[in-house]
């Protein structure tokens, strides 16, 4: 009776050390390369983006979505970077995974973007603007002097009375739109038919003189 009662309990002992060799090669097959699921952000992105705010979320959303990549392979054995469909609270975070991830390269591509554009010599304030407002790198210095237009004139009002060099910031931003005008400073007729063309176009009142309000839709 003694020898079948040590087999039995060999076995079991070999059962038991096969089950732990097996649970430590589990542990070390979902642990091996967990690296991989870290997303890193390139070298080729601009660590100095002029929207401090847009670059703290992008690294964040790196974080994030390393964890989620982890959490599904540790907890679910799922590769997310080659599986899109699962069951139940794994579906859910696969697809807030891929929602995340798309929203991420978008920054992604902003941000490689301006330092590209700083590559060849522009500042942060010459990326705001093709950035902010969609135009080119060959238009950025024409958007520079609108916005410099703009604020020399904001709360002036120009008028037939106005300064010279006052008019003459108006007849470049009413030519930016379009009008064909002599920029010489003197509100002539030329220049108060223009301005009142581009009022009325703009539904805002003919008022023979450039307000405020004038003044945003010259720039926009």
């Amino acid at each position: 009776m003694r020898h079948p009662l040590l087999l039995f309990l060999v076995l079991i002992l070999l059962a038991f050390a096969g089950i732990k060799v097996f649970h430590r090669y589990q542990q070390h097959r979902l642990y091996e390369n967990i690296s991989r699921f870290d997303y890193f952000s390139p070298d080729s992105i601009d660590y100095n983006y002029y929207d401090q705010t847009t670059l703290r979320i992008y690294l964040d959303n790196c974080q994030v979505l390393t964890d989620i990549a982890k959490t599904l392979w540790l907890r679910d054995g799922i590769d997310v970077t080659r599986t899109k469909s699962a069951k139940g609270e794994a579906q859910s975070r696969i697809n807030r995974y891929y929602r995340l991830l798309g929203y991420t390269r978008t920054l992604e591509d902003k941000l490689i973007q301006s330092q590209d554009m700083k590559n060849q010599g522009l500042t942060n304030e010459d990326i705001r603007i093709i950035l902010d407002r969609d135009i080119t790198i060959g238009a950025v210095e024409s958007e520079k002097d609108k916005m410099a237009a703009y604020d020399y004139l904001k709360g002036k009002n120009v008028c037939n009375i106005s300064k010279p060099n006052e008019i003459w910031q108006l007849q470049k931003l009413l030519n930016a739109n379009d009008y064909n005008l002599t920029i010489n400073g003197i509100y002539d007729a030329s220049t108060d038919s223009a301005l009142l063309d581009f009022q009325k176009e703009n539904n805002i009142y003919p008022s023979h003189s450039c307000d405020d309000m004038t003044l945003r839709k010259l720039v926009e």
